[in-house]
């Protein structure tokens, strides 16, 4: 009889630490899947974050791009030819008269 409860006695514990192993086991699968569950949260929000910064700068570099077309067509009218003379005049320019050219000799260090 001895023999018959010393063998049933490892069996029993062998039970016991597979229970407990698989409450553990599933403790810390449940543990996993939840931390699993809360980083994805986590990235969601930080994608939706990013996808509605990226659209707000796309928005702004659209604003951006036409007032640099404005801005470009105001400043080739202001620079055009036509408001050079209203611009000379407000200068107080001559117009020159007779043109005189300083005529250099050849034996001078200029004319070499």
């Amino acid at each position: 009889m001895q023999n018959v409860l010393t063998a049933n006695l490892p069996i029993s514990i062998m039970s016991i630490r597979l229970r407990v192993n698989l409450k553990i086991l599933w403790f810390f699968s449940f543990l996993t899947l939840l931390s699993l569950f809360v980083v994805c949260i986590f990235q969601l929000n930080a994608y939706t974050k990013e996808l509605y910064s990226l659209q707000n700068y796309e928005k702004r570099l659209n604003q951006l791009t036409q007032e640099n077309k404005l801005l470009e067509i105001d400043f080739s009218r202001a620079n055009s030819l036509a408001n050079m003379g209203g611009l000379i005049q407000g200068q107080a320019f001559e117009k020159a008269g007779k043109i005189e050219y300083i005529r250099i000799l050849e034996s001078t260090a200029l004319a070499k």
